[in-house]
């Protein structure tokens, strides 16, 4: 798989390609991400088509954008395993989790 790659691919939605896994692509993942947040953005959609995991350090940084900075997170994810894994961490309520082909 390639190098995980984010870019801004809407008003408040980014998209996360490629898988999610080191230090680097949390940290590429909060910037982009605290970027939306900085203009003002409530909602934000984040599109993962690729990953079939997510770092421990990513989901609490999408949980402190929820309960601290009451930010709205919609995920779209493609692959069951992610999916999957955000079920059994019983995030898919919390993260808004949607499965897309």
């Amino acid at each position: 798989m390639e190098e995980m790659t984010i870019r801004t691919t809407g008003d408040s939605e980014v998209t996360v390609s490629g898988n999610i896994k080191s230090i680097e692509d949390y940290q590429a993942i909060k910037e982009v991400v605290r970027d939306l947040v900085k203009k003002g953005r409530q909602a934000i959609v984040v599109n993962i088509p690729d990953s079939l995991s997510m770092t421990s350090s990513v989901i609490g940084f999408f949980l402190k954008l929820i309960y601290s900075d009451n930010i709205k997170i919609t995920m779209n994810v493609t692959d069951e395993r992610l999916y999957n894994l955000l079920d059994v961490l019983n995030l898919i309520t919390v993260f808004d989790v949607r499965k897309t082909r």
